[in-house]
């Protein structure tokens, strides 16, 4: 197989075949990374590389000591064998081998600023002119800060979702409703943003007619420099198309972004670079994938689409999801097709979920920033010695501290409870 799915190639592949700039290295597990070729891949990658910086530095010093011989003067240099003069020359002009790209993708982007609403989805529902009904009476709210993962089978309407909520589809019952902040970014599965009849460098420029410096320089740190930057689009890869459209899609700053697909062609390097840049990020994010190993370090909520047109949040994420339809699968005997799994709850008009959460959020900054306040006032209890004043204000200090501590841990576990009782997890 050829893929950059982390999760299958840690728990599928027993070998990786790794091409890089004209060499193939085979990776095959051992000791600790036995049963792994995508850990065995990843631990052999860093040797090359640590082996390959150690001999470039020895490189640099023989080359040193070379140029040096060589500069001795011409009288001297006539006498050296030309064996070593040969060698000497060649191993001062010998160029490093170059990395496959020029430095890390650098994803540096802001956002425009999300004010207190972002996006209030209210008994939506699609279905198609063919009477096909792809979802029906959903309801959810996106809020400052959510990161949303969208599950399900193929055809189950996840794509038409965020088609809604990108307002490239208008949902057939239901309304939608945007936050007067709220500014829209879309990196989808097609690329139908992109006009395959330009060439990047027009692309990334848009209405400005030419490249500015700073359009050049996000081209260079998206590995599109020198010719690549006037190829036409139609002529890129899959992974330079999408590694394009995450360029254009990022640099108009939006505060809400829609990832459909996103790791379909993007090269690992890139992917991570890609989390590492959401998980910092301050604006919403819906992300529709198959790519387990993305959607568990990118999402913290999972909606579940089970193709009947029914939609919920999952306990447990992914891996939640995955028992679920095991479960499903070995008891359709006996359950009827059509009934909803029994953990996943239908969301409802309510927005109290999410506000539960909100409070269990101030709750645990509470607790937090009373346990630190607790050890301090115990650790300078500790120092106060025989200051019998110093230690009485200290101990009511300390004794109001606990009691902050034990109302925000009874606070946290009664809205937790409720969280609970409505079918959700308060981690």
């Amino acid at each position: 197989m050829v893929t950059h799915d982390r999760h299958v190639l840690d728990h599928v592949t027993t070998k990786v075949l790794e091409i890089d700039r004209g060499h193939a290295y085979l990776h095959i597990p051992s000791g600790i990374h036995s049963g792994s070729g995508y850990a065995a891949y990843l631990s052999a990658r860093i040797e090359r590389e640590e082996n390959a910086m150690n001999a470039e530095q020895i490189r640099k010093n023989s080359a040193r000591k070379e140029l040096a011989w060589l500069r001795r003067g011409a009288p001297a240099r006539s006498t050296k064998p030309k064996a070593r003069v040969a060698a000497a020359t060649e191993l001062v002009n010998r160029r490093p081998e170059a990395a496959a790209r020029a430095g890390e993708l650098a994803i540096s982007f802001g956002s425009q600023r999300l004010g207190s609403k972002g996006i209030e989805l209210t008994g939506i529902g699609f279905t198609w002119p063919t009477g096909e009904m792809v979802i029906q009476n959903f309801e959810h709210a996106l809020e400052p800060g959510d990161r949303l993962g969208i599950v399900g089978p193929n055809g189950a309407g996840k794509s038409t979702l965020l088609d809604m909520v990108a307002q490239r589809l208008q949902p057939t019952t239901g309304t939608i409703e945007f936050g007067r902040t709220v500014k829209v970014g879309y990196y989808d599965q097609l690329g139908k943003e992109l006009n395959v009849n330009q060439r990047v460098r027009d692309a990334v420029a848009g209405d400005k007619g030419a490249p500015s410096v700073e359009d050049n320089n996000l081209m260079r740190q998206f590995w599109f420099d020198g010719d690549s930057q006037f190829a036409p689009i139609s002529t890129l890869s899959g992974g330079e198309r999408r590694r394009l459209q995450l360029l254009l899609t990022l640099v108009e700053e939006p505060n809400v972004l829609l990832l459909d697909e996103p790791t379909n062609d993007l090269d690992l390097d890139t992917l991570r670079a890609l989390e590492d840049y959401l998980e910092d990020w301050p604006g919403i994010v819906v992300v529709v994938s198959h790519d387990r190993a993305f959607l568990d370090r990118t999402v913290s909520e999972v909606l579940a689409l089970d193709g009947h047109g029914n939609a919920g949040l999952v306990r447990d994420g992914v891996a939640g999801w995955l028992r679920q339809r095991a479960l499903q699968a070995n008891s359709s005997s006996s359950v009827p097709k059509d009934k909803s799994p029994t953990n996943v709850r239908k969301v409802t008009t309510t927005q109290s979920p999410s506000t539960l959460r909100r409070l269990i959020s101030k709750a645990e900054k509470k607790l937090a920033n009373a346990s630190v306040i607790h050890t301090r006032l115990s650790t300078e209890i500790t120092s106060a010695g025989s200051d019998h004043i110093l230690l009485a204000k200290l101990t009511t200090e300390l004794a109001s501290a606990q009691a902050t501590i034990s109302a925000a841990e009874e606070e946290w576990l009664s809205l937790a409870d409720q969280l609970e009782s409505l079918g959700e997890s308060s981690e």
